[in-house]
């Protein structure tokens, strides 16, 4: 298992949009792509030093899967068709996702973001940072967002609707939800990605584990169909979110975990990364730091 440093550019501190969403987590992290005022003239394709390096591989410097730390870390491929993202106590993994973002998008494919926890002016906000416009990937129906925790504000009041107690029920109606944004953006030339974050709100709601874990089932089950992929992020802070997590984990192609320092907090590392395939498991430390403009190699 390796042990290198990735570092990321981005804002420390409370997001001023997450104010007013549900968070289990401590703040928000906004993260931000590295700045590319003075880029290398070649990229490797290793983690090393200068003075380990035998062979250079010249790649381009605008694919952002190469280029980008968090993307040529995590490494998602076509065929990755469950891909679990487990967010440990205090650690934050929204950067994981808005990166995922980016990579969709850039290569001109399909989304479906289900999000419990942030607002979609969040991601906008960040997608400008990294790169993208993700309000104008929806208005060219490349992205369909779905957002039941601002469904169900706009329907205080109407005791009919408001929080139903047929929990269920509640959750057939997000699978629906799912199921009509997957059909309206699904083409036979791209891949379609169904990313949910985070499954663990749904205990917030009153949903029970075992209502839960059938969501989870209805969500992979989208699989059966070559050109989807899903994404499923949960947040670990108890027993039951815990039970949630390694149902992801057990299913998953690819299981991304982020995790605090076990020390506490540090100046010059945020926590860790650990990506976790059949083929073996890579683990990081990854630095979240205030704005600048230098570019940082993943060492």
């Amino acid at each position: 298992m390796s042990e290198v440093i990735l570092e990321i550019e981005g804002f420390s501190g409370p997001c001023w949009v997450c104010k007013r969403t549900l968070i289990r987590s401590s703040g928000c992290v906004k993260q931000v792509a590295l700045a590319a005022a003075s880029p290398p003239k070649y990229h490797l394709d290793t983690l090393c030093s200068l003075s380990d390096i035998a062979v250079v591989t010249m790649i381009s410097l605008s694919d952002p899967r190469n280029s980008n730390p968090v993307l040529s870390a995590l490494k998602i491929k076509p065929q990755d068709k469950i891909i679990s993202i487990r967010e440990n106590l205090t650690a934050d993994s929204n950067f994981i996702l808005t990166h995922l973002i980016k990579q969709i998008l850039y290569e001109k494919n399909r989304l479906c973001l289900v999000s419990f926890h942030n607002p979609v002016e969040h991601y906008q906000y960040v997608g400008k940072k990294l790169g993208y416009d993700l309000l104008k990937a929806v208005e060219d129906n490349v992205v369909k967002i779905v957002e039941p925790i601002s469904d169900i504000v706009e329907n205080i009041g109407l005791e009919e609707n408001y929080l139903q107690e047929d929990k269920e029920n509640l959750v057939k109606c997000f699978y629906h939800d799912i199921k009509r944004c997957l059909s309206d953006i699904s083409t036979e030339e791209t891949q379609t990605y169904l990313m949910v974050d985070d499954l663990s709100h749904l205990l917030d709601l009153g949903v029970d584990l075992s209502v839960i874990i059938n969501f989870v089932n209805y969500c992979v089950n989208f699989i059966n169909n070559d050109r989807v992929s899903v994404v499923l992020n949960s947040h670990v802070s108890s027993k039951i979110d815990e039970i949630i997590a390694n149902n992801l984990q057990y299913i998953a192609d690819v299981h991304i975990e982020v995790s605090p320092l076990n020390t506490g907090r540090s100046t010059d590392v945020t926590g860790f990364l650990t990506v976790e395939r059949s083929t073996g498991k890579s683990r990081y430390h990854y630095k979240a730091f205030d704005r600048g403009d230098k570019n940082f190699p993943s060492r």
